[in-house]
């Protein structure tokens, strides 16, 4: 080691050595209230850093990178149930994290000769804190695009469901407990639970679904609460507008399997080709070799 990483390793010991100190020799709260809040905690507090939070947060969302994530990702903010704020704090945390653990990594090992000094590694530990951002906004954008096509299955099952229980010759109120009553999975959890509050909220059935497809961007629900509406005011039958609507819906999920089938092929046929060209390279060559030895090559 030379005199440069010695020092740093010194500095570091030194600094960590009186923060430890400084720790130590801390005084004793002077005020029984400051005791109570040391042990028990205080609410005035927690109520003042809530505040606190929330003014940062309505400064993030305010800013530049609240806007561009509001823009980015629009209402899908909502089916992850995520404010701009929230992404925005997620992004700095995992770029914090990385910088920090890199530029640590860094001295470490410069400080005991195992990297030499140069300006490459803060300009590395830099590029691994911005994948580290763009890694975090990639698995945001992921999630909202796998909430989204949840959402639209249970829509679509929820639909499907109801059209069956019409064609048995059941009233609409009891197609739609029977539908509520038969689907499963998360995102028609979060259906049946918005149906089965609205009573208690005093909000209809049709209002409770166009909230729900206006809130998470599914239209066919809020063509849905439409029908039954005119079924709830007015009496008229919705049983043939709810199996066109059906049919309608399982046309476009149809099409989106058989879209997602093409991607996921087209997705494989470059390492199909890869493999390929590497199999008949690797059994080609001892056959060229001995072609080339035959000729004198």
């Amino acid at each position: 080691m030379n005199h440069l990483q010695v020092g740093a390793l010194v500095g570091l010991l030194v600094a960590g050595g009186l923060w430890c100190v400084v720790r130590s020799l801390q005084r004793a709260p002077r005020s029984l209230a400051a005791a109570r809040h040391r042990m028990y905690g205080s609410a005035i507090t927690v109520q003042l850093s809530g505040q606190h939070r929330a003014r940062w947060a309505d400064s993030l969302s305010a800013g530049a990178p609240g806007r561009w994530v509001l823009q980015h990702f629009g209402i899908g903010l909502g089916v992850l149930g995520l404010t701009p704020a929230d992404v925005v704090t997620r992004v700095l945390t995992s770029v914090g994290i990385v910088l920090f653990t890199a530029l640590s990594a860094i001295s470490g090992l410069t400080a005991l000769g195992v990297l030499a000094l140069s300006p490459i590694w803060p300009l590395l530990a830099m590029a691994l804190s911005v994948l580290a951002g763009w890694m975090a906004i990639s698995a945001i954008a992921g999630k909202i695009d796998r909430r989204n096509r949840e959402l639209r299955q249970a829509a679509n099952d929820f639909v499907q469901l109801v059209a069956v229980g019409l064609t048995t010759d059941q009233s609409v109120e009891e197609a739609i407990r029977f539908a509520l009553a038969v689907g499963s999975s998360d995102a028609f959890d979060a259906l049946r639970d918005e149906l089965n509050t609205a009573p208690q909220r005093g909000v209809p059935v049709w209002e409770a679904l166009d909230e729900f497809g206006r809130r998470f961007g599914v239209r066919e629900l809020s063509e849905f609460a439409a029908s039954i509406e005119r079924q709830g005011r007015q009496g008229v039958s919705i049983s043939d507008t709810v199996a066109s609507l059906a049919t309608s819906m399982r046309s476009k999920a149809l099409d989106q399997l058989e879209r997602e089938a093409d991607k996921a092929n087209a997705n494989l046929s470059g390492p199909t080709i890869g493999f390929v060209v590497t199999t008949i390279v690797f059994l080609a060559y001892p056959l060229a070799q001995r072609i080339s030895g035959a000729f004198g090559g």
